[in-house]
């Protein structure tokens, strides 16, 4: 008999093998189901859309573009366990101008406090990014020099 369940964010599947009665098979896999939401949760350390940072894209129109993930971001873990600290990577593909809104630009890899990766999300722009003209990247390039110069 194999069952799946549903609770708080977080799905469990139960297999039974090897009874005969149906009244035991019903019993045991309701053991299992209960014993797993008892002792484990998912938890949410970052939600689908809540910025993750901001990258510069040279020769873009806007300066500084926000990241954000396509899913939320999540870990399994023992209820009893104490918040653990998460260190994420963002990991960018080749970018080429133009990118859509919700387009995959890389991902964002997070690893607990040793190391092992726990999950590894697709991450997008939050609005459309367009190529700059010719005009406003000679004025950012002259701009940039100026300041440089009085500095």
């Amino acid at each position: 008999m194999a069952v799946t369940a549903k609770r708080n964010n977080m799905r469990l599947i139960a297999i039974v093998l090897g009874e005969e009665e149906g009244k035991v098979r019903n019993q045991e896999t309701a053991e299992l189901l209960d014993y797993g939401f008892n002792l484990y949760e998912v938890t949410t350390i970052k939600k689908k859309g809540d910025v993750l940072g901001n990258i510069t894209i040279d020769k873009a129109d806007t300066e500084e573009i926000e990241i954000v993930a396509l899913r939320d971001v999540t870990v399994l873990k023992k209820q009893s366990d104490k918040d653990k600290e998460y260190k994420s990577e963002v990991r960018l593909n080749d970018l080429n101008l133009p990118i859509q809104k919700n387009e995959v630009i890389g991902s964002l890899i997070v690893k607990d406090d040793l190391g092992n990766k726990i999950d590894e999300v697709e991450i997008t722009v939050l609005t459309d990014i367009k190529k700059d003209n010719f005009l406003k990247i000679f004025l950012k390039v002259l701009k940039s020099m100026i300041i440089g110069e009085l500095f």
